[in-house]
């Protein structure tokens, strides 16, 4: 049971890195705009096209599904 422990806290570190990661590429698209580089500027372009792809309905249930999963780790703590 700790290894599994361990490899759950191991990966949710993971996905706070990487969510860390994706919300300061964002930030910089917003301070610097098109002349942020290619990497970046196709980045934010591609989240356009999964949001536009996705639908306001299926983002509205992701976002309350990882806010109830947000709630639940802190709970437990």
């Amino acid at each position: 049971m700790e290894k599994i422990d361990l490899l759950r806290r191991a990966l949710w570190s993971l996905v706070e890195v990487f969510s860390l990661g994706l919300v300061l590429l964002i930030f910089i698209y917003f301070l610097l705009g098109q002349t942020s580089g290619e990497f970046i500027v196709g980045l934010i372009a591609n989240i356009g096209v999964f949001a536009k792809s996705t639908g306001e309905n299926a983002i509205i249930a992701l976002l309350i599904i990882i806010s109830l999963v947000l709630y639940l780790n802190n709970k437990r703590r």
